[in-house]
């Protein structure tokens, strides 16, 4: 990772602390707009293209694949951040790479196609960019979402994506007038920054069931849970990682909502676990209830209801035993043009005429 990106996660860890995950996908958005530019413009180039110059739709794939890239490496690390967990951090990262490599290069080709076809047909070049960017930010968005591991994640981060296209395509030109870095810079982290912030309002719009901490140093510590069924352990890799328990499996429990909470199923493996105090390897767990895994409890909330806080500490019981396009006709004419003769999506170009 670039030490540009580390520096941008380090600052999203600073202005995290005691902030709502909108406010964390919001700042991650903004921050990976940076990387995506500062990425784009070293690695591709601005006003001429390093990669596939002879092709507008090939450079553009490039350019906004690396755009895309910084965005979605920065909100890829937000679950991470929020849940406190640098390994989760980087393992969302590590798998959304080449999610993020392929579907920002494929967004950006297909945008541009869209753009120039809009503007043959003297189409509006505001019109056009919005519908542009909202394709390519609708495309990455589900790039960013396979790092999350969740197909509701996944569906969010598509339709915040093309929300934050849409609106950052919209509000481009009336922003950047003046063409060429700049209008680059402005345009991509305008829309970066709508990207984390409208995927962070799905996400808090869509989910209702969240387990949180109510023992050890993280008490406290929130854990959304996305999908009809989630797994809980010790792996960075599932939906809820507890840290810290040695009694915690890496896949200790399915956790599947149901109209009033939980249907526990404690996996092949796995010791059992108390619901509300109970010891059983399945059970059904209420809102409101607690469920200890290992020596860690858990209080399941519901955003729909009041939420429901334990009384006093929460004492641990051990629990042993737990194991661990087409080509131009006129050749020669295309080959005199300079490159970036024709409209882009990348920078404030006038419409033929």
């Amino acid at each position: 990772m670039s030490n540009g990106t580390n520096s941008a996660m380090n600052q999203i860890h600073g202005l995290a602390k005691g902030k709502s995950p909108v406010v964390v996908m919001t700042i991650a958005g903004l921050l990976g707009g940076i990387a995506g530019y500062v990425l784009s413009e070293l690695i591709q180039g601005g006003d001429t293209s390093r990669f596939f110059p002879e092709s507008l739709y090939l450079s553009t794939g490039v350019w906004f694949m690396l755009i895309i890239a910084g965005i979605g490496l920065l909100l890829s690390a937000s679950q991470g951040i929020i849940e406190k967990n640098v390994e989760k951090s980087t393992s969302n990262i590590l798998t959304a790479l080449p999610a993020l490599a392929i579907g920002g290069f494929i967004s950006g080709a297909v945008a541009q196609k869209v753009y120039e076809k809009l503007l043959e047909n003297d189409g509006s070049q505001v019109t056009a960019r919005t519908i542009a960017w909202g394709i390519a930010g609708g495309l990455g968005g589900l790039a960013v979402g396979a790092g999350f591991r969740s197909l509701v994640r996944v569906r969010n981060c598509g339709i915040g994506g093309l929300g934050g296209g849409l609106l950052g395509g919209l509000l481009f030109d009336q922003i950047a007038t003046d063409g060429g870095s700049s209008a680059r810079f402005v345009g991509i982290v305008l829309i970066g920054t709508l990207m984390g912030l409208f995927i962070a309002l799905l996400d808090a719009a869509t989910t209702d069931y969240y387990l949180e901490l109510a023992s050890g140093e993280q008490r406290g510590q929130q854990f959304v849970l996305f999908d009809n069924a989630s797994v809980i352990g010790c792996a960075r890799t599932v939906a809820v990682t507890l840290v810290r328990d040695p009694l915690v499996t890496e896949q200790h429990v399915r956790a599947t909502k149901t109209s009033g909470g939980l249907a526990i199923e404690c996996l092949k493996g796995a010791s059992a676990v108390l619901i509300n105090g109970q010891s059983t390897q399945n059970g059904t767990l209420p809102v409101g209830g607690t469920i200890q895994i290992g020596n860690t409890v858990l209080v399941l909330q519901s955003k729909k209801g009041k939420s429901v806080r334990p009384v006093g500490s929460v004492a641990a019981v051990p629990n042993a035993g737990v194991q661990a396009p087409q080509t131009s006709s006129n050749e020669s004419s295309r080959a005199s043009e300079p490159v970036r003769s024709r409209p882009t999506i990348q920078m404030n170009n006038n419409p033929k005429q």
